[in-house]
């Protein structure tokens, strides 16, 4: 016998939605952007809207017991994807450029000034519940907004010091911030675009080319003279960073642990020829891919070369020579480059496009990065 479900179900909530879907129920859009939703059993409407990323209903269900979604929700939720694969015309609410209110959903909203002196914001102005409402911000109890965040992003990997970037956005923005918020930022988001982005599935071919570069790094071991290896892994066709790791050592457990990333980030694709330089320890990490071959001892001079790669590894120069030098092995500024490398900086090599865009990758730019990245973590 099976087991009654308890009147709070989700399931069941879901089930009655689809129900009424089956039996012919209509949802009615209206100009603000709201749904008119009718009553499973009486002659009622109830009225859905969309708040950011989640649904509210007027029903005494949703209302009163706290759920997550009624029937009434969920209805909505199914009619609009199956107007989605049938490809009718969208709802109104889902258009990129709406900003919904806050406090009641609706789309009727006018731009009403702005508020504040250095983290200045939009204000909005509801037409239906006469609600004022400030521009709606990527980031939670943060005092500056995304935009001014993910400047300082983009200027740092950029090639500015932390020092020029603070002059710069005062003169220019006349907002007062120091080095240390900067630095702060930087530590606090880039793990987190980190994150997202090695969760995408880029585009590759089957040759890389792989190459270390030489980095200033507290704890490197290279001579004793605290030098560290940034080892680079690169795409041939897209000049996508595939990888971009820091260690303070130059070993083969090293390079094996380099090409192991690539593995996961590759997402499925493996090479079938890996460039490299004469350096020994590359056997290991290209053993990682079963069908791989090496070709080593490439030069400028020879039939085989890395070219693309230290150019990589020149533009990378830049950076680490403004950032003078890494004080751990943990430092995320290694993924920060290859971050701005891939998603940021165009390439005249691919005709003005990103590594990333190349890669067939669509989201491009700080902004839409860190924005993306919160998305995913809620």
């Amino acid at each position: 016998m099976q087991a009654k479900q308890p009147a709070n179900d989700s399931q069941s909530r879901m089930m009655r939605g689809l129900e009424m879907l089956q039996r012919g129920a209509t949802i009615t859009e209206q100009a603000d952007g709201s749904f008119a939703v009718p009553s499973q059993t009486g002659n009622k409407v109830y009225e859905v809207r969309i708040l950011g990323e989640r649904m509210v209903c007027t029903c005494p269900d949703f209302e009163y017991r706290q759920i997550e979604a009624c029937k009434h929700i969920h209805l909505v939720k199914f009619t609009l994807s199956v107007r989605y694969l049938k490809d009718e015309p969208k709802a109104k609410v889902f258009a990129p450029d709406a900003i919904p209110c806050t406090h009641c959903g609706s789309i009727r909203v006018i731009r009403y000034g702005q508020a504040g002196v250095q983290n200045v914001k939009q204000i909005y102005y509801c037409k239906d519940c006469k609600t004022k409402f400030r521009e709606p911000s990527v980031l939670n109890k943060v005092k500056f907004s995304p935009d001014l965040i993910t400047l300082t992003l983009d200027l740092y990997f950029s090639g500015l010091s932390l020092r020029k970037i603070v002059r710069t956005v005062n003169d220019h923005f006349n907002v007062k911030i120091g080095n240390t918020t900067i630095f702060n930022w930087i530590k606090r988001y880039i793990p987190m675009v980190s994150e997202y982005v090695n969760t995408l599935a880029p585009q590759l071919s089957k040759t890389w080319h792989a190459d270390e570069l030489f980095v200033r790094v507290r704890g490197g071991t290279h001579k004793g003279q605290g030098i560290g290896f940034v080892w680079n892994i690169m795409d041939r066709e897209t000049r996508f960073l595939i990888v971009s790791k820091l260690t303070t050592t130059r070993t083969a457990v090293d390079t094996a642990a380099a090409f192991e990333e690539a593995q996961v980030n590759a997402h499925g694709i493996e090479p079938e020829t890996v460039f490299t330089d004469s350096l020994r320890h590359y056997n290991s990490g290209v053993k990682t891919f079963a069908n791989a071959k090496r070709v080593e001892n490439c030069g400028i001079s020879k039939r085989e070369n890395n070219n693309r790669i230290e150019r990589l590894n020149g533009t990378l120069r830049e950076r680490v020579k403004v950032q003078r030098g890494w004080k751990t092995a943990k430092t995320v500024l290694a993924e920060g480059n290859k971050i701005q490398y891939n998603f940021v900086k165009p390439h005249m090599a691919l005709d003005g496009k990103t590594p990333a865009s190349a890669a067939g990758l669509g989201v491009e730019g700080w902004k839409a990065l860190l924005k993306q990245a919160v998305k995913a973590r809620r």
